[in-house]
């Protein structure tokens, strides 16, 4: 597996000891942000957009919409 800065970052992120209570996961499940894109889970597949759209300068509107669209269509 190829370590990039978005895999990096994910994994910063998921260590958050009250984003791992909220969310309900273990951050040794998700090694890659393909991985957490692929996950049923909101708050890990949220983090994944986030991170990698933000990484494709994403502005915070279109950032914003994308967000609210997917969890209004999967929550």
């Amino acid at each position: 597996m190829a370590i990039n800065n978005d895999n990096k970052m994910l994994q910063a992120v998921l260590l958050d000891e009250n984003l791992m209570k909220f969310g309900g996961y273990s951050p040794a499940e998700f090694s890659t942000i393909d991985q957490a894109l692929d996950s049923d889970n909101y708050v890990i597949n949220v983090v994944a957009q986030i991170i990698k759209r933000v990484g494709e300068e994403a502005t915070d509107k279109e950032l914003w919409k994308e967000i609210n669209k997917y969890l209004m269509d999967n929550v």
